[in-house]
């Protein structure tokens, strides 16, 4: 049986077991999977971070539109 999305998932971070992880070694089409998942982890790790501004929370404030209750149900 071909390994689950979750299962290449927990493989690319290290923490698959090791009776599911003896599979890759018998099928290259989830080893292959399993390798481009482990890449663009990688790839994903290696991005710059960004946080936002200190004044980024008054900015979007000053865009937020409150509508006045019209009394009605």
């Amino acid at each position: 049986m071909h390994l689950t999305p979750d299962e290449i998932e927990l493989w690319a971070e290290g923490l698959l077991g090791a009776a599911r992880t003896m599979h890759l070694t018998e099928c290259s089409l989830c080893l292959a999977e399993a390798e481009q998942e482990r890449k663009v982890l990688l790839e994903l790790v290696a991005l710059p971070r960004f946080a936002p501004s200190a004044r980024f929370a008054d900015l979007v404030m000053a865009q937020v539109k409150i509508r006045a209750p019209s009394g009605e149900f």
